[in-house]
């Protein structure tokens, strides 16, 4: 796609008397000299026809209104004054001082709109409510609309630009519906080679076509201006283009936006203790397809759309999804829950909207929804509305089938989940996480021992411990070799022993009779939500062995 087809495609529906508002949903600052370059260059040759040239203003929010100039490739800016070139004389009476304010930009625009022809004025900076005031807000739409519905801006040729990457903050819905709105890319993979080439000849750096394809999937998901200042970073930091600095730099622009945290994994599923059959599971259905793609496309396979865990906290959810996308060696985004729900209206849909946003962007990744139950039953959020939005823009999402993002959901309570959550083309699999077995404890154990962490252990019997800890989570297992391990440190000892690990297992509190509540509970609802009837017979032997039966296997050992 060309830099300019946004700018192409929003044109011709003002050719088309569509509207005389155009919203373009970007923030990117590189957009803004190419867009006025375009307006000028194919207004000049409507308004020559008349007799007539067109006129370019731009208002930004912090310095104020200009006008703009375009000569070849250049573009300068002269600020406006309330008497400059003023379109009546009571205007020409005012003091020469520059229009600062957005209510001073809309009263001139507004009285040179109504003697002059082709005005184009552009709104530059309106990102949020804090940008201006409420009373500054609500005359701009006011000068939106009239802009919209009166038929003399339509033949007068007048147009108005907006760009924003808010627009559902600024406008009502209704300016909305009758406005051009443009949805503007974050960056091509043309545009980024093309930004990396011409940094790579202005530092006389040598880069040759595979380095540049593989820069330009890295700085995929940044806009224009960001795919620059990456590029630079890394020059300045490393004289070269460093694959590993721009996808950490990358990832520092990711989180700024406060809603998503991302990260590179450290550990696969060898970090991963026990639940073998939920391993196989996920490499042969999920990993396999992912990893061959052509073949997968050559048995009619679609690549997996996601999983849901569900299961007791603590049962090592989050520890699995992390562990899956080392797997797949993808990005692991996370939605930050806690960031995302808002209780001012309308700012948690904008927020599930935007963090889409980053993920397609940043896709193929692994995006994981914690507590997705927040969002996935209606009526939860802190209005009716706004719940019923946020609900819609995340279901929309998980049934797209465009969506190039993996999403791992995970909820302690399933059966509050929306039916239309659980239904297959959303989530593919619905994967029950129960208290680890008893070979699940013991790996858990040696993975918090020896892979996670190095624990030197002398005399600790690993396999008495996991016995002796049925109904126990993952959470509670690692918990416990931190314990011992404090142990051992307060008692100036260089290894941990197995009396550490018996004075740290008295040290917990478990309710034992609601675990097994919970569990039975839990083992029902794998019935009810469990979708392949293989997986869950496998999940049901794993948690038939009682603590006798592996008591008597350890004495016949």
């Amino acid at each position: 796609m060309s830099q300019i087809t946004p700018f192409k495609e929003a044109l011709l529906k003002r050719l088309a008397q569509f509207s005389t508002v155009i919203i373009f949903n970007s923030s990117d600052p590189k957009r803004l000299e190419p867009f006025l370059k375009f307006m000028y260059s194919r207004f000049s040759s409507v308004a020559q026809k008349s007799g007539k040239q067109p006129r370019i203003f731009l208002y930004k929010v912090w310095s104020g209104l200009y006008q703009v100039s375009v000569s070849g490739n250049e573009v300068s800016y002269q600020p406006v004054t309330m008497s400059m070139s003023a379109p009546s004389p009571l205007m020409s009476q005012l003091p020469s001082q520059r229009i600062r304010s957005l209510d001073a930009a809309l009263q001139y625009l507004d009285s040179l709109m109504e003697t002059e022809h082709y005005v184009i004025a552009v709104f530059w900076g309106l990102f949020s409510y804090g940008n201006i005031s409420g009373q500054e807000l609500y005359n701009f739409i006011k000068f939106l609309r009239n802009a919209i519905f009166d038929d003399r801006y339509y033949v007068a040729g007048h147009t108005i630009a907006v760009f924003t990457s808010t627009p559902e903050t600024i406008f009502d819905d209704d300016t909305l519906k009758h406005s051009i709105l443009i949805n503007i890319p974050p960056s091509t993979i043309e545009e980024r080679k093309q930004i990396l080439t011409k940094i790579a000849e202005q530092m006389n750096l040598p880069i040759g076509n595979g380095e540049l394809a593989t820069l330009a999937e890295v700085t995929k998901g940044l806009n224009l201006h960001e795919v620059e200042s990456v590029a630079l970073e890394s020059i300045f930091k490393y004289r070269r283009f460093d694959v590993k600095a721009m996808t950490a730099f990358k990832y520092d622009i990711v989180r700024k936006s406060g809603i998503l945290d991302v990260e590179e994994p450290e550990h696969g599923f060898e970090a991963v203790g026990g639940y073998k059959a939920v391993k196989e599971f996920i490499s042969t259905n999920i990993i396999k397809i992912l990893k061959n793609p052509k073949r997968a496309e050559k048995l009619g396979l679609r690549p997996p759309r996601g999983i849901l865990l569900f299961g007791p906290p603590g049962t090592g959810k989050t520890w699995f999804a992390r562990a899956l996308a080392k797997e797949l060696n993808l990005p692991f985004l996370r939605l930050r829950t806690e960031k995302i729900v808002s209780k001012w209206y309308g700012e948690t849909s904008r927020n599930i909207a935007k963090a889409i946003e980053i993920a397609e962007a940043v896709a193929p990744c692994v995006v994981f929804i914690d507590e997705i139950d927040r969002f996935g039953r209606r009526g939860h959020l802190t209005e009716h509305e706004e719940s019923r939005r946020a609900f819609s823009i995340l279901l929309e999402w998980l049934g797209d089938s465009r969506r190039k993002s993996i999403i791992i959901g995970t909820t302690n309570r399933p059966e509050d989940l929306d039916e239309a959550f659980r239904r297959v083309g959303r989530f593919d699999y619905l994967i029950p996480f129960l208290y680890p077995d008893y070979e699940a404890r013991l790996e858990i154990l040696k993975v918090h021992t020896s892979v996670v962490r190095k624990v030197p252990l002398r005399n600790v019997d690993l396999r008495k411990v996991a016995s002796t800890t049925e109904l126990w989570t993952g959470a509670e297992l690692e918990e416990l070799v931190l314990r011992s391990a404090r142990l051992a440190l307060k008692e100036d000892s260089d290894h941990v022993e197995m009396e550490h690990f018996m004075k740290a297992l008295s040290t917990f509190r478990i309710n034992y009779d609601h675990r097994r509540q919970q569990l039975e509970h839990y083992m029902k609802l794998a019935e009810e939500y469990t979708n392949d009837a293989e997986f869950l017979q496998q999940l049901k032997e794993t948690m038939k062995k009682t603590r006798a039966q592996i008591a008597l296997e350890l004495m016949e050992e």
